[in-house]
């Protein structure tokens, strides 16, 4: 009824609150980011995207990320200019890396750069529709750098829970990879459910893992 979906509220209001703010949301190899830090860059990337890039709400961006923070800060600032991500799974090439581009219907994969191997000049000419940026250190420069901009609320509009919030792929043992659209309850009910069901609460921390579409990551 308030017209927020969207999980990016969870990080935002978390953010914003004095009580919370300065709590640590994510470590990853000896580093930390709490959620005021966390929100500040996703609206970072999400500044960056759709200033250099064009982005707009409801657009589908793919990402090839591999476990890091960066891949957190992007998903959030995919989600915090309305924009909806899409998880290539980063062992893909040739083909099935083609198949699930095309897919997806994005025309931006941004790509880890120790996945940079991976996008042939074939692949390229076999879809020329589609941008590709390798995510270099300059990139992550530029976007540490940028002044955050804060998208409009109306950019995150939904007007049902069981709309796109992301896409994920199948592993595809039995053939190209599938894809799979994840809706917004379904990001709200699995996050909440492992909280109510080990009756965690600040400071405890849970350690994720994952294999190849999403990422392993320390969130507290």
């Amino acid at each position: 009824m308030r017209d927020r979906l969207s999980v990016f509220y969870i990080l935002e209001d978390a953010a914003l609150n004095p009580k919370t703010a300065d709590n640590v949301y994510l470590i990853f190899e000896g580093r930390s980011w709490t959620y005021k830090q966390t929100y500040g860059m996703a609206l970072k990337y999400g500044t960056l995207l759709k200033q250099n890039h064009g982005i707009k709400a409801k657009e589908i961006v793919a990402m090839e990320f591999g476990n890091s923070e960066k891949f957190m800060f992007m998903w959030f600032g995919l989600w915090a200019i309305g924009a909806r991500p899409a998880f290539i799974n980063y062992n893909l090439t040739g083909k099935a890396l083609e198949h699930c581009v095309k897919v997806s219907t994005t025309r931006l994969l941004i790509v880890d750069p120790q996945f940079a191997d991976s996008i042939t000049d074939e692949l390229k000419a076999d879809l020329p529709g589609v941008e590709f940026v390798i995510f270099s250190p300059e990139i992550e420069a530029k976007a540490d750098c940028i002044e955050p901009v804060r998208s409009p609320d109306a950019d995150r509009s939904e007007d049902k829970a069981q709309n796109m919030a992301l896409l994920i792929y199948t592993s595809g043992t039995t053939g190209l990879p599938k894809p799979a659209i994840v809706s917004w309850i379904k990001c709200i009910v699995s996050s909440a459910f492992p909280n109510r069901w080990l009756s965690l609460k600040h400071p405890d921390i849970l350690y994720t893992v994952s294999l190849v579409a999403k990422p392993s990551s320390y969130v507290s």
